[in-house]
């Protein structure tokens, strides 16, 4: 395999591939983020080269014409042994002093079709017949006198076309046509060997965002996907423990949860955090296709159990503000997901209980909403 074949950017572009494969066998090994991340850098290089190659050497890769010519001639010959095998009772035994190279038979027996095509297989000599032919050509291009009313001299200071259009041209290179096949076979398998390996790196980033998008402290740029897709990853967590210090303020918390797509209740005892949950909610609540978020202000007239329902649904998200009422809604919850539980019942998308009632939850009731929650599809988010 020499340059020619495949060119200083075809050899980058393989090299750019192999790292690619390389980092994609660590990724799935070792399944960290920046090592899919530098797969997919590498795919796009090998994918650049690659274009860039084919278009810059494999175009330019033209067939030798003098093996051409060689090829041809060596054909003329074995037509000429050809002919010495069929007549050699005519080939003349003797041969004179004014005979040419090419009176190698005796041609005076020999019929017009014979003559004919001895004469088509000597390069030397142009036969009559072709002669003829051009002589006819010639004069009915004579008649054609329409080149003859345009000036094609070049004028003074002015610039010869067929100069321009040679200098523009990229120098080509001559290879033999074995080599011209080979060269753009490699170049076929090399730009599909490129895609490729672009379609894995995508798969990997998205195989990593799955992985990273139910881990709290690796989770980036939520996106409205099927928790089932996500869980079958990496499964959400029913217990989340918000860690001190956090990524984000509550409100932000909220806006994260709704952005996937998810429905959530969140609980506390400030009025004041209710609403500035709300001012950060409201803008997406707006937006079509999210679930909607309802704020019940202390005893509101709103069931439990169709909060539940709504939650459970996915139809829309709710914010309590009072802390007697959060706490009698988590008891109410409780018995809901055991009812759901015991009929095998579990949530099409993530729904979450944020708690934030700025006391820790006791350990019994704790431990047994988590429970409920793992079996169910629901997670418990406790912010201090």
């Amino acid at each position: 395999m020499n340059s020619e074949t495949i060119g200083i950017l075809g050899q980058l572009g393989l090299a750019c591939g192999a790292g690619a494969l390389l980092c994609a066998l660590i990724y799935w090994a070792r399944k960290r983020r920046f090592v899919a991340r530098l797969a997919a850098a590498l795919a796009l290089a090998a994918l650049a080269c690659t274009l860039l190659h084919s278009v810059t050497h494999v175009s330019r890769i033209e067939i030798d014409p003098s093996a051409q010519l060689a090829e041809m001639e060596a054909r003329q010959q074995a037509k000429r042994q050809a002919v010495l095998d069929s007549r050699g009772a005519e080939v003349a035994q003797i041969r004179f002093a004014e005979d040419d190279g090419g009176e190698f038979l005796d041609k005076a027996g020999l019929e017009e079709s014979d003559l004919k095509y001895l004469e088509s297989i000597d390069s030397d000599e142009v036969p009559e017949w072709k002669k003829s032919k051009k002589k006819r050509s010639d004069e009915s291009a004579e008649d054609d006198g329409i080149e003859d009313l345009v000036d094609t001299e070049e004028t003074e200071g002015g610039a010869d076309v067929g100069e321009l259009g040679e200098t523009a041209r990229s120098e080509p290179i001559l290879m033999s046509e074995a080599g011209v096949i080979t060269a753009r076979r490699i170049d076929r398998w090399s730009r599909r060997f490129a895609w490729a390996l672009v379609i894995l790196a995508l798969l990997l980033l998205f195989h990593d965002y799955l992985r990273r998008a139910n881990r709290y402290a690796e989770a980036s740029l939520p996106l409205p996907l099927p928790s089932s897709w996500l869980n079958a990853v990496t499964p959400i967590p029913p217990l989340l423990d918000r860690p001190d210090p956090p990524r984000r303020p509550v409100p932000a918390e909220l806006r994260w949860l709704a952005r996937r797509g998810d429905a959530f209740v969140y609980l506390t005892e400030s009025p004041q955090a209710a609403e500035a949950a709300m001012q950060v909610l409201r803008p997406l609540s707006a937006c079509r296709g999210r679930p909607e978020v309802i704020r019940v202000a202390g005893e509101d007239e709103i069931d439990d159990d169709f909060i539940f329902d709504a939650v459970w649904f996915g139809r829309a998200s709710f914010i309590i503000d009072s802390a007697a009422r959060a706490e009698r809604l988590m008891e109410r919850f409780a018995t809901l997901l055991a009812e759901r539980h015991a009929r095998r019942a579990r949530v099409r998308q993530t729904a979450h209980v944020v708690r934030d009632l700025g006391k820790a939850m006791p350990a019994t009731a704790r431990n047994a909403f988590t429970r409920l929650a793992q079996v169910t599809g629901f997670s418990l988010f406790l912010c201090r």
